[in-house]
């Protein structure tokens, strides 16, 4: 028989080595031919020694139980009516089984990692209900929405036709510093001044979510005037 030369990779300890040769010589592993299989492990520790490459003492404690394994299998098998014959290979079976299962484990975890590296999640973010009968809104939700849509609409479409997805450029600190220098001077305004409509949707988007913010922290007032404008005040 001609000896698998086996290449000589980086192996995670004898198991690894004993799996790698199962799958190469296709041998079953639920009834493993200790003949070849010893054999070919014994070709890999051979390998190692002329290439003068440190062969590890737990391969070398694998060669002597394979060898032991093979000894036993040479003895003649006793009757079958005898319940309390054990195969030989019983325990190394089991140990290949669970190693085996361990490596997929391992694979499908390592998987899961380098899928879950494309994945962004939002931090979640705690939302506090506060009673303060101080806060009075002078218009309903519905008011406020229909009033966005409104000056959403004016806002001119300058981006090409083309749309790229990218990162928002536009924040929140933008907003806030944006809403500061308009409010530097004075204290209330029309939203038709606080926005010229030649805005991007971004900054406009922004703006608007902002000045809810600080409506519901009591920092602003809103005042709806027409059906298409409202005004906004400083309180603080």
């Amino acid at each position: 028989m001609t000896a698998y030369k086996v290449k000589l990779d980086v192996f995670e300890g004898p198991l690894d080595l004993l799996l790698h040769l199962i799958k190469e010589l296709e041998i079953d592993i639920y009834d493993i031919p200790m003949k070849m299989l010893t054999e070919q492990y014994m070709e890999y520790i051979n390998q190692m020694k002329e290439l003068e490459l440190n062969v590890a003492s737990d391969y070398l404690v694998m060669a002597s139980e394979l060898v032991k394994i093979k000894s036993h299998m040479l003895l003649p098998e006793p009757p079958m009516a005898d319940e309390d014959y054990e195969d030989p290979r019983e325990q190394l079976m089991s140990q290949l089984i669970e190693y085996q299962n361990y490596k997929l484990y391992a694979e499908e975890l390592n998987k899961l990692k380098e899928e879950n590296q494309h994945l962004f999640v939002k931090a979640p973010h705690l939302f506090e209900d506060e009673d303060d009968d101080s806060t009075t809104l002078e218009l309903s939700l519905n008011d406020l929405l229909e009033a966005y849509s409104k000056v959403k609409s004016r806002v001119s479409l300058t981006e090409d036709a083309y749309v790229v997805v990218r990162k928002e450029e536009y924040t929140k600190d933008m907003a806030a510093s944006f809403i500061a220098s308009k409010f530097e001077h004075k204290k209330s305004m029309r939203m038709t001044e606080l926005l010229s409509f030649n805005e991007p949707r971004n900054k406009v988007v922004q703006v608007f979510i902002t000045i809810l913010d600080y409506i519901s922290q009591n920092l602003y007032q809103i005042t709806l005037l027409t059906e298409d404008d409202f005004e906004l005040e400083r309180l603080a």
